[in-house]
């Protein structure tokens, strides 16, 4: 499995502070560890994309686009909701081409979709980023994990040619500044990222 994890203090960045992964050895988070709060957040993001997953399967089955885009954007907002209220770490889908505004990244969010961006032309991909940041005098642990456009996707996502005028119907009445077409299979769609705050290091 292919992984970033800072090796060295890298200092300042957009705010943030980016702290050694010495710290992965120790410190505390929400449940323990900060190595038990990565396990978390790989747990979470798993559950986030399984039950959309799910969920949209459930609605291509039955043949059903605008159910399809409804889950994706709209119930697909409520998960993240859920699994926060449960467990205190905060997780989202996240997109430089997002069709929610809801899905628009943050500055460390947004840069980690640059460099999955530049990683995929490259052939680099990996297959997760993990940091151990500081924001305003708090520590995080940041976990993202790419997305990738699988088959099922195009039909909401693809080109316009590859997108039913149902769906391109439905897709402008709901979402008249919509970013997120014009993808091929295999194209990085976004990320999960998952924030959870540690006790200082």
């Amino acid at each position: 499995m292919k992984r970033f994890i800072p090796l060295m203090l890298i200092g300042l960045l957009a705010g943030m502070n980016v702290v050694s992964s010495d710290a992965l050895k120790g410190g505390a988070g929400q449940g323990g560890s900060v190595e038990s709060a990565l396990r978390q957040a790989r747990r979470l993001a798993d559950e986030l994309l399984e039950r959309v997953r799910q969920l949209l399967m459930t609605e291509l089955e039955k043949g059903g686009y605008e159910g399809a885009v409804r889950v994706c954007s709209e119930i697909a907002q409520e998960i993240p909701r859920e699994i926060e209220a449960r467990t205190g770490a905060s997780i989202r889908r996240v997109s430089l081409r997002y069709r929610n505004p809801k899905d628009i990244p943050d500055e460390y969010e947004r840069r980690k979709l640059e460099e999955f961006e530049q990683q995929h032309r490259a052939r680099a991909l990996v297959d997760e980023s993990v940091e151990v940041v500081r924001e305003d005098g708090r520590a995080y642990l940041r976990y993202m994990r790419p997305i990738l456009v699988g088959p099922m996707c195009i039909t909401c996502h693809g080109p316009k040619e590859a997108i039913p005028s149902s769906v391109r119907a439905i897709l402008a009445e709901r979402y008249p500044d919509d970013r997120a077409t014009g993808y091929r299979s295999g194209d990085v769609r976004g990320a999960v990222s998952v924030k959870i705050p540690l006790t200082n290091p």
